[in-house]
């Protein structure tokens, strides 16, 4: 398996990805109408590139040679500045194709993303994790996340509540 940064040629294979995840994750929770106005609006071919190129964004892909076993992205985000300072950066995505999940690909994905936010000195990095997402949060723990807050995420028409979690890099 190699990590390499993404390309923009990635985009509609990480899309494509994102978008099965969410189903694979998220979809026996929630209503089908939910799920696809969340997918239209979060995983739109615009949205998707937007992001690709938003300032202080990052992409990067685990390759199984030719096979997507997942991607990460990193960001610059102030939403936890109250609570962590300006220095830190937030894994907004970590996926790992299904078929690839207990082979190390999340390990791999996490240990790309600690040694970037080690690269370039920031104190914290932290993340979003559904309340329900059990599966995410033992990984995370693992790691060494810890809970310091909470907000709402929407999932179509339905609030839900996303706990962040924060590590010291």
């Amino acid at each position: 398996m190699e990590i390499l940064p993404a390309i923009p040629e990635n985009i509609p294979v990480l899309r494509r990805m994102a978008i099965e995840t969410q189903i694979d994750t998220f979809g026996e929770f929630n209503t089908v109408e939910n799920m696809n106005a969340f997918i239209q609006e979060a995983y739109s071919v615009e949205q998707f590139e937007r992001e690709f190129n938003e300032a202080g964004s990052i992409y990067y892909v685990a390759w199984d040679g030719l096979e997507l076993a997942g991607f990460l992205r990193l960001r610059l985000s102030r939403e936890a500045e109250p609570f962590l300072g300006i220095n830190s950066i937030e894994i907004q995505r970590l996926y790992v194709n299904r078929s690839f999940q207990g082979k190390k690909v999340g390990r791999s994905l996490m240990l790309q993303a600690l040694a970037y936010a080690r690269d370039r000195k920031f104190e914290w990095i932290w993340l979003g994790v559904w309340e329900r997402n059990f599966k995410a949060q033992a990984f995370y723990e693992k790691w060494g996340f810890k809970r310091f807050s909470e907000h709402i995420f929407m999932m179509g028409d339905d609030p839900q509540t996303d706990w962040l979690l924060k590590r010291r890099v």
